[in-house]
């Protein structure tokens, strides 16, 4: 237990080549942030040889809170160290990617000073995270159409472009639709067929193209969104199936949607998966399980909506 005026220390992972900003706000307001409320910063910055996971598992044990500044990706390996830590300490993050998915799901600031503004003085609140075999992801695990639109759109057209690189991405390989013979069985239904695209999520925003409405998602019910789109008939269907995507309806014939805690997914041929963005082949098996409340992420006082 922390001893009175006894300061918090703050580890912030940094990504310096994360998304559009490319760490080039003034660390010097941050900075003065985090030390009005008493905190003490480290900050460890990321490289090819010492990625987030790796740096927090050394360190958190040093800390009281783990802050990471960057994309979805950086968020998603510190929060992948954490799992796999023995000890749990609250997350604080400043979100500096392009699309920043996870943020804008939870709600947290993009401006980096408002960010950390709630990384010193925000709330904890509970977040479910997933295990995908034997890692971890954070918000989303797919497989089909638009799951390679998330890891083959350049870099650059996504500092560009932001969202819209992903949605011309999605437009340029509709006429590359492929179905995958794929069975699911999970703790509460089971299903089997033919499918384009198939999502595990815990976010308001699927591989970086769809949204979920706001009441369609709870971060801490200890359940994923599942979002299955059968092969359809042709490419008008096909269409009309996007269209309702689009519109967040998922109400077309060619859509199943529901919630499970489990999912045992079986195909014919090895998934490409991309699963927090980054690109997995896993085989013919995985089995993802829901980890319910496993991290506090620090947030907006007042609730996420």
């Amino acid at each position: 237990m922390k001893k009175e005026n006894e300061r918090i220390k703050l580890m912030m992972i940094i990504n310096p080549h994360s998304g559009k900003h490319k760490f080039n706000f003034s660390t010097g307001k941050i900075a003065d942030i985090f030390d009005k409320k008493n905190m003490e910063i480290a900050a460890y910055f990321t490289s090819p040889d010492y990625n987030a996971d790796y740096l927090v598992k050394k360190h958190i044990e040093e800390y009281d809170v783990i802050g990471c500044c960057g994309g979805d990706g950086t968020i998603s390996e510190t929060i992948s160290g954490i799992m796999q830590s023995d000890v749990k300490k609250p997350l604080g993050c400043i979100p500096m990617g392009t699309t920043n998915d996870l943020a804008r799901s939870l709600k947290l600031h993009t401006n980096p000073v408002k960010a950390a503004k709630t990384v010193a003085a925000g709330e904890l609140s509970p977040f479910d995270i997933g295990s995908f075999n034997d890692k971890y992801f954070v918000y989303i695990a797919s497989f089909g159409a638009f799951t390679e639109v998330s890891y083959a759109t350049p870099q650059k057209a996504k500092n560009i472009f932001g969202r819209l690189a992903y949605m011309f991405g999605a437009v340029k390989y509709l006429h590359k639709i492929k179905s995958h013979h794929v069975k699911i069985v999970t703790d509460n239904r089971s299903c089997e067929g033919d499918y384009i695209f198939g999502a595990v999520t815990n976010s308001t925003s699927v591989a970086g193209v769809f949204k979920f409405d706001n009441d369609m998602v709870d971060f801490a019910d200890g359940k994923f969104e599942v979002l299955l789109i059968k092969r359809p008939k042709n490419i008008m269907n096909a269409l009309a199936t996007v269209l309702s995507m689009l519109n967040k309806s998922y109400r077309h014939d060619n859509i199943i949607f529901f919630h499970a805690s489990e999912i045992d997914i079986t195909s014919e041929e090895p998934l490409d998966w991309a699963v927090d963005g980054e690109h997995r082949n896993e085989g013919t098996n995985v089995k993802i399980q829901n980890n319910h409340s496993a991290i506090d992420i620090i947030m907006r006082k007042h609730g996420r909506h």
